[in-house]
């Protein structure tokens, strides 16, 4: 190993440490019918089951026509709404992008995220928020830190068990499975790309820029919070731990919550790192909107890469 491949290494399991991701997911994840009133047309409703877990973790699962099937596969995570149902459904931040990946060809798994949909917590009396986009993010990266790890890291943890029962599918090639996430979807799959160098490619909507710019500068949910990332860890640190497979960057050129400076800086970071693993060069696609994951290009991009 080269002296960089060793200090990527060391940085791999910082963060997974920061995380709580120091143990491996286990053999035997697998996908499970799973009742659900609300499951959009088109999508089955499932869930992944981690021998040892607690409990299932609901999902959304939509394949694509067998003519159309590439082999490739998606794991598709949303950022704060309704949970998956916002990645079926059109809504005004991810608009049904479930469905423009499986017309390009994808599977795609949804898996929901706690604080969202079906997994918020309760209150008390067992009662849900009666909202449907209402999360319980304050609640929960509360419950998570006061045992020592981030709410983030159990994120990251269900979405990576949503790529291994991915592999599991007999229409999908194991070795092209992907993830995609828009704002705090972007920043599990940004960080399961970099933990995890099985994750064939990734696509990182509305979330790339840096610490200092976004989170630490302006009032975001307190889910996004890992304690000690900072100084080690910027952005642009996790992100060159996905080098050096194929990485699309998107934003806006509006956004008011990641500002579009720090994202170019940092993405200008990259190029060297990409360079030097000698793998395709990451890509930054800047649409003209606000916060908003709309894949006009970057789907296509990702489709490409996997």
């Amino acid at each position: 190993m080269t002296a960089a491949d060793v200090a990527a290494s060391a940085s791999r399991d910082r963060l997974r440490a920061l995380l709580g991701l120091t143990e491996e997911t286990p053999d035997g994840v697998h996908l499970a019918p799973r009742p659900d009133e609300r499951t959009p047309d088109g999508a089955e409703s499932v869930e992944i089951r981690v021998p040892g877990g607690e409990g299932g973790v609901p999902a959304f699962l939509l394949r694509p026509e067998p003519a159309r099937a590439s082999g490739a596969a998606v794991v598709l995570v949303a950022g704060h709404g309704r949970g998956i149902d916002d990645l079926v459904e059109p809504d005004g931040y991810h608009d049904a992008l479930a469905r423009k990946l499986v017309a390009a060809g994808m599977t795609v798994l949804c898996p929901e995220m706690i604080s969202f949909g079906r997994r918020r917590f309760a209150r008390p009396g067992g009662a849900v928020p009666e909202d449907p986009a209402e999360s319980t993010c304050g609640i929960d990266a509360a419950r998570h830190l006061l045992r020592g790890t981030p709410v983030m890291g159990a994120r990251v943890a269900d979405a990576r068990a949503a790529a291994q029962a991915l592999r599991t599918l007999p229409d999908v090639d194991p070795q092209r499975v992907g993830v995609a996430g828009g704002s705090g979807g972007g920043a599990v799959a940004l960080l399961l790309a970099a933990v995890d160098p099985s994750i064939a490619a990734s696509l990182v909507a509305t979330y790339f820029s840096s610490f200092a710019a976004s989170i630490a500068s302006i009032r975001h949910c307190p889910c996004n919070i890992v304690p000690g990332l900072l100084p080690e860890l910027e952005m642009a640190d996790i992100a060159a731990l996905v080098a050096p497979r194929p990485l699309v960057i998107e934003a806006g050129e509006q956004d008011p919550i990641f500002p579009i400076g720090a994202t170019r800086e940092a993405f200008a970071a990259l190029g060297p790192v990409w360079e030097a693993t000698g793998g395709p060069a990451p890509q930054l696609v800047v649409e003209e909107g606000g916060h908003a994951f709309r894949g006009a290009r970057s789907l296509e991009l990702l489709a490409a890469r996997l």
